[in-house]
C-alpha cells in the first residue's frame, strides 16, 4: 500500500487536506478491503483514496465500486475528490 502523510496547513471550506493520500491502484478487491480496515484500524479523520477512473478494467471502475460499497456499508462519509485531487478517480473520506 502507498501512504503518503500530509501536512494539515488549516481546513477553510475550499481546501481539502487529507492526514493521509492511499494509492490502491493495482490493489484487487480483497487486497483494497484489508487495507481499508487497516485503516479503520489507524482512525485518522480524513483520507485521500487514490482508486483510479476503470480505464484500465475495460470501462469497469471494478476498484472504484468496490470501495463505494465497502465505505457505505459501514456508513462513512465519502465524495469524489476535486478534479485537481483525481477527480472520480479518487474519494475524500471523513471519518
Amino acid at each position: 500500500m502507498k501512504r503518503f502523510l500530509c501536512a494539515n496547513k488549516g481546513m477553510n471550506k475550499y481546501e481539502r487536506i487529507p492526514d493521509e493520500i492511499i494509492d490502491l491502484h493495482g490493489y484487487t478487491v480483497k487486497e483494497a478491503e484489508r487495507a481499508l480496515a487497516d485503516l479503520l484500524a489507524r482512525g485518522p479523520s480524513h483520507v485521500r483514496l487514490v482508486v483510479g477512473k476503470g480505464i484500465h478494467g475495460g470501462g469497469k471502475a471494478v476498484l472504484r465500486d468496490a470501495v463505494k460499497s465497502y465505505l457505505a456499508a459501514r456508513h462513512i462519509h465519502f465524495l469524489p475528490s476535486k478534479q485537481k485531487d483525481g477527480g472520480e478517480g479518487a474519494l475524500e473520506v471523513f471519518f
